[in-house]
Parts: structure tokens; C-alpha cells; sequence
């Protein structure tokens, strides 16, 4: 429906054909892109506006999924969005060196679910609610014009400017009151409402603040929200106008309340390594300092070309194959990334134990442990896989703890793992997560965190 070269369904065929069982469309909410020339930016303007969620129309995109659904019974689809809450643009269109900045600065959004839900998306593009300010008073000056024009023109026609219209004579104020009144009443339709977007294109760089701004309103409507490809760089020319946007890894860091974030492809330089962003991110929630954990998915980004459509993926651990248990999974981390040739290796079992009540922690758990944890791992080679890698050669398995590798466990093929930990620290929450053979940088498993909150026994 946005950009990208196949069909819905074409794309759930081929997801199918690839042993997919679960497919959550990601189009663009909005791929309207609007340069004004000042001072009548409203006006006379360039709007390019590409496909897009909101150009396709949102009640045809979730139809779309939804008769997509009844089709295909064996599958699970979800629709979503990626959203692109801000740009802004740099340099001058008569300059010849105008450049669209941050277009490419995306997070994800799961769980909408009226037509209504994707039409409010806030952004730049959408358009962001305004506010009466300043800015907003000195937008009213077109008024001043409009009615000295208004008085003027009223004037002039008085019995004798009449008189003197008819002996030839005009009123030079009758052509200063129209061209008043003409350039006031533009600039009022430029002007209108009077209020200042809370963030637009033209006034540079403004933080993390769109972004907050979607997260929040996302949460307000119950759903979700990943950082998508958060170490992705663009640098591109296209109809003269240059498109550039950098990583932004640390806008990861000064937001909060977001869902999570895809680790793959793009997120393993900076946010998903042992010590990395995201480790930043789960010791902040262990401190109290974060409400809610970051959790970890991975994104093919598919558009018909690159990465094959199972080249990431990430594997649900629920009860029943459902929209419903997709969406909780997504939400309470009870999921794993993988990306390449890992694809081939199953994580059947990552638990945490309590050793002295048998209790279990699965992905995205907590647990109060009186003693040393137990973390038990399985993990087990799928020898029929379309890719023979772990026929070749072994694997190594990272237990990371608070962000450093504790141990790394070699196999050679599947491999059943008991591991006791010998660290224990009275009222500290700790957390446990595994990265498999992930000394490639687009390739691996990365589960999310279980996490240990120790007590002392009674």
C-alpha cells in the first residue's frame, strides 16, 4: 500500500511459502512531503504526496488485512504502521540546495484498530495540533490590513469621490484601501487557524519531541510502539532535493514509554551488543528510572528486493496462534529476534529458576529469587532447513548479565544448558538475556530479558 513492490497478498503468499506464520504489515502512515515559499507558505507550495496508509485510505488498508484474514486461515495478519512523525527541511529551494532532514527517522506502531486510529497518527506530515503563542498574535497582522483596506475602500465612496470618479479624478486611496484589503485577506487564509503547530518543517531540528508526542498518543490508545532501524543512514539525491537522515540511537535514550525497538537489521552496531544502548536502557528500568522495559524485536523492512522475507524474523512464545496473543506477546516480551543463518536454530527453552521452589521466569518475566538463579537454556539445530551453516560449523551462546557477557557456552549443534550463577545481592534487580552467534553483524539470535529481583529469606 506504500512503498514497497508486491501486493498484500502476494506478500502473504511468499511469507507463507517461507514457512511465515505471522505477518505484521508496516506501510508508511502518511508520505506527504510540503515545501512553502515564504511568506505564503500555506499557499504556494510544493506537495509531493507518495502512497501511503492515509493516501490508500485507512479503512481500505485494515479491510484490506482483514479480508487477507479470512483467506488465509493458516495465517496470522496484523496491520500496522511505520510512522515518519517528522522531517524538516535545510537549505533553499532557490539556492539549489534544499535537503529534506530526519524523513527517515521511523517507529512502528501495533495494536490500532479504527480507520480513526491511523487518520489521528500525529505528524508532520498529518499535521501536529496547534497552539495559540505568540507566534500566533503576530500571525493576526493581516487583520490590521484587511480592515484599513476596508475603511479606505468605504471612503472612497462618498458622494464627492463619486463626483470625482466621474470627472476623471481617482481616489488614490480607493487603490491603496483594494491592495490593503487584497493583501490582508491573503494572508489571513495563509494565516488561518492563528495557532503554531507543536512541530512543523521549517523550523529545524526540535528534538526528540515529535517523536514523544506519537509514543504518547500511541499509548493513549492502547498500543504499541518499536524504534524501527534506529542505526540506519540515508544519503540520497532525488528531483534536485537532497535526503539525508543519520542513526539516531540516542534518541533511544531520551524517550520513554515506547514498547521496544528492532534490533535487526539495523540496531546491532550500538543498541543490541552486551553493553550497548539497549543494555543502557534495561539497567535504567532495573533503577526505577524507566516505568516499563524496552523489549527487542527484528524487522525485514521487505519491499520486494534485498532481504528475503524471512531473512529476520521474530519468534513468539504463546499459548495460541492468534492476533490477540501476537499483540500481548509484543507487549510483555515474550519474543526473540533472529536474523540469518540463526533462523535455522530453534531457542525451544530460556528460563530462569528458582532452585528452591522450582518457580520459573520465561522471556519477559520477573522473578524474586531468596538464592542463586539457575538459567537453563535449550537450544536445537534444524537439520532440515534450507540452510546447511551449523552442518559446518558450531555456535557460541552469550548469558549476559546487566549488560556484560557472564558466560559463553560453545556448541556444536543442539545443546541442553544448567547453569548456576553465583551472584546474589539482596534487594538488587538484576536481569539475564542470551545472544547466539552474533559476532556477525547481521546474524544472530537476541531474546529478550528475564529479570531477578533478589530477596533475602525470612
Amino acid at each position: 500500500m506504500s512503498n514497497g513492490e508486491n501486493t498484500a497478498e502476494e506478500i502473504v503468499e511468499i511469507a507463507r511459502e517461507s514457512g511465515i506464520k505471522v505477518v505484521i504489515f508496516t506501510d508508511h502512515d502518511t508520505m506527504k512531503w510540503t515545501y512553502g515559499i515564504p511568506p505564503l507558505k500555506k499557499i504556494i507550495q510544493k506537495v509531493v504526496d507518495q502512497n501511503s496508509i492515509l493516501k490508500y485510505g485507512a479503512a481500505n488498508y485494515i479491510n484490506t488485512i482483514e479480508e487477507l484474514n479470512k483467506k488465509y486461515p493458516d495465517m496470522v495478519l496484523i496491520h500496522g504502521a511505520e510512522s515518519i512523525p517528522f522531517y524538516y527541511w535545510q537549505g533553499s529551494f532557490f539556492k539549489k540546495n534544499l535537503t529534506l532532514v530526519k524523513g527517515n527517522e521511523h517507529i512502528l506502531v501495533f495494536g490500532l484498530e479504527n480507520p480513526s486510529d491511523y487518520e489521528n497518527l500525529p505528524s508532520v506530515g498529518n499535521g501536529f495540533p496547534g497552539i495559540f503563542d505568540i507566534e500566533s498574535i503576530f500571525g493576526l497582522w493581516p487583520v490590521c490590513f484587511f480592515i484599513f483596506g476596508w475603511c479606505l475602500i468605504s471612503l472612497s465612496k462618498n458622494p464627492s469621490s463619486t463626483k470625482q470618479e466621474r470627472s476623471g479624478n481617482k481616489e488614490p486611496g480607493k487603490v491603496i484601501g483594494i491592495i490593503c484589503f487584497f493583501v490582508g485577506t491573503v494572508f489571513l487564509v495563509n494565516n488561518f487557524p492563528f495557532k503554531t503547530p507543536l512541530y512543523d518543517q521549517y523550523h529545524g531540528e526540535q528534538g526528540v519531541g515529535p517523536y514523544q508526542y506519537l509514543i504518547d498518543h500511541a499509548n493513549n490508545y492502547g498500543a504499541l510502539t518499536f524504534w524501527a532501524h534506529p542505526e540506519v543512514a540515508t544519503a540520497m539525491e532525488q528531483d534536485d532535493i537532497n535526503i539525508i537522515s543519520s542513526p539516531y540511537e540516542e534518541d533511544l535514550l531520551n524517550t520513554f514509554d515506547y514498547t521496544g525497538i528492532a534490533v535487526f537489521s539495523e540496531g546491532m552496531r550500538h543498541v543490541g551488543p552486551p553493553g550497548g544502548i539497549w543494555d543502557k536502557l534495561l539497567l535504567q528500568y532495573c533503577a526505577g528510572m524507566r516505568e516499563r522495559p524496552v523489549w527487542a524485536i527484528g524487522e525485514v523492512d521487505y519491499k520486494g528486493h534485498g532481504f528475503a522475507i524471512d531473512e529476520t524474523q521474530t519468534v513468539f512464545l504463546i499459548k495460541e496462534k492468534s492476533n490477540k496473543e501476537i499483540i500481548n506477546a509484543l507487549a510483555t516480551g515474550k519474543m526473540y529476534a533472529s536474523m540469518g543463518d540463526t533462523n535455522q536454530l530453534s531457542l525451544n527453552s530460556f528460563v530462569v529458576e528458582d532452585t528452591k521452589s522450582g518457580k520459573l521466569a520465561f522471556m519477559g518475566d520477573e522473578i524474586e529469587l531468596t538464592g542463586n538463579p539457575r538459567i537453563r537454556i535449550v537450544v536445537t539445530v534444524d537439520k532440515t532447513h534450507k540452510s546447511s551453516a551449523y552442518k559446518k560449523r558450531g555456535f557460541n551462546i552469550d548469558l549476559i548479565r546487566n549488560g556484560t557477557v557472564i558466560k559463553t557456552f560453545e556448541a556444536d549443534g543442539s545443546i541442553d544448558i544448567a547453569y548456576d550463577d553465583d551472584y546474589f545481592n539482596p534487594n538488587e534487580k538484576i536481569y539475564y538475556r542470551l545472544a547466539v552467534d552474533t559476532s556477525y553483524l547481521f546474524r544472530g539470535i537476541v531474546t529478550n530479558p528475564v529479570f531477578v529481583t533478589f530477596k533475602e529469606e525470612e
